[in-house]
């Protein structure tokens, strides 16, 4: 194979020879992504039914939405990516999507906090061995100056999931309920678990990358080599400041039913394809642009999401505070779009900084950092504050405390640009073509 017609010819790792091609493989890990994010949004969408059948408060609607997910997600996702930097890779992604769409199903069973905190839990695991094997092949698949595209396209995918469980979520739960949402949702990834293994090969592992790849270090060396570099240390709070949007879109359906007033099934056809087409450009643009710009200089690798994360937080800080419905519907495209250019070139950075031997563990570490901060921690936060003013009269309504609630969390993304500067700047001192 050669470098540059970007296909996959070369014999995998105990498996026949790869011939569906780089271009092939990419979409299947991104239909894959496409049930990822799908089955992650379907909280956001069903948070309000949820919480009048049960009674629980923002409080532990945020916890179910944030931390219940995305803290076994986090954990877990380290020791998948170890896993997927020693182990073959599409086995572990198939295992994966087989254990949280059971999950995803068995959220409708819920009937106590208890009983969906650990189904939520158990989709956290599974979906954490996506994302590092996934990255981890693609790094295989596509040579250095078209990661930032390929890894684009497959959030890019993934974003489409998004806005699929927004929208068909969002109308199927009126006239079916949200428990019968979770298992039209979570059973038809049990089929593709079953057809991925047959159709994807593992890909030699660090065939782009100067020597190829080394044997896996242990466990030891290998954190030592990711966390004694300071351009990692940086990504590591870069890239989940950023995210801190995706984790807020966890309360927007509920925002728009709160504070103007529309029904699920009208936030999905209108704020849903909003939130979900602006991810969905944004994505796909933000992939092409990044590659055009990588070719004049490698460092808008990291500049891309940098300037994305400055201009979105104003426009997402307007969403939340603008009173017409439509206007706000607009923002909110506006916001995602721009935030979308920035994702597939802020995780992409971090292969530029690890080498292939730890790539998919400085993945894992990403997606740690991501899930605590971005996807535990947002919601959390913005269901904590949310209480908090309303019981201190900072608010009149839940709807006003859920307002000031996400105006606050748009700090991180704003400043989010400094880190990915610092890191840019190390990897300068090693990599002086940045």
């Amino acid at each position: 194979m050669t470098a540059s017609d970007g296909v996959a010819t070369d014999r995998s790792e105990g498996g026949p020879t790869i011939a569906q091609g780089a271009g092939l493989a990419l979409a299947l890990l991104g239909l894959i992504n496409l049930f990822n994010y799908m089955d992650r949004v379907l909280f956001s969408v069903l948070l309000e039914p949820i919480k009048a059948e049960l009674g629980f408060s923002d409080a532990r609607m945020g916890l179910l939405g944030g931390f219940a997910f995305a803290l076994f997600y986090a954990v877990f996702g380290l020791a998948m990516g170890r896993l997927a930097d020693r182990t073959n890779r599409v086995r572990v992604i198939a295992v994966s999507l087989a254990l949280w769409s059971l999950a995803t199903a068995a959220c409708g069973l819920a009937r106590s906090f208890i009983g969906l905190f650990a189904a939520r839990m158990t989709v956290g695991v599974g979906e954490a061995g996506c994302v590092p094997s996934a990255h981890s092949l693609i790094g295989d698949l596509f040579p250095p100056e078209r990661r930032a595209w390929a890894v684009s396209v497959f959030t890019g995918i993934g974003s489409l999931g998004s806005m699929i469980g927004l929208v068909v979520a969002a109308a199927l739960v009126a006239e079916h309920g949200w428990r019968m949402v979770f298992f039209y949702f979570g059973l038809p990834g049990l089929a593709l678990a079953l057809v991925i293994p047959l159709v994807l090969r593992e890909p030699p592992r660090g065939r782009f990358d100067r020597g190829g790849a080394t044997r896996p270090p242990a466990l030891k060396p290998a954190l030592a080599d990711l966390l004694g570099s300071a351009a990692v240390i940086h990504l590591l709070i870069a890239i989940p400041f950023y995210y801190v949007t995706v984790g807020l879109a966890t309360w927007i359906p509920a925002f728009f039913q709160r504070v103007h007033g529309v029904g699920i099934a009208d936030f999905g056809r209108s704020g849903g394809l909003a939130l979900g087409l602006g991810v969905l450009i944004g994505t796909f643009a933000g992939g092409w642009l990044a590659n055009r710009l990588i070719r004049r200089a490698r460092s808008w690798e990291f500049r891309l999401p940098a300037l994305a994360g400055l201009v979105s937080a104003p426009l997402f800080a307007a969403t939340f505070l603008v009173g017409d419905t439509g206007l706000a519907y607009g923002l909110l495209f506006l916001a995602f779009l721009v935030s979308g250019l920035g994702m597939g070139p802020s995780m992409s950075c971090m292969q530029v900084v690890a080498g292939p031997h730890v790539r998919a563990t400085a993945i894992a570490f990403m997606v740690f950092a991501t899930s605590i901060i971005s996807y535990g921690g947002a919601p959390a936060l913005v269901g904590l504050i949310s209480d908090l003013a309303l019981a201190h009269g900072l608010a009149a309504d839940g709807g006003a405390s859920l307002r000031l609630a996400l105006i606050v969390t748009l700090l991180p993304p704003l400043i989010s640009g400094l880190f990915f500067q610092a890191a840019l700047n190390r990897r300068r001192r090693i990599d002086p073509e940045l």
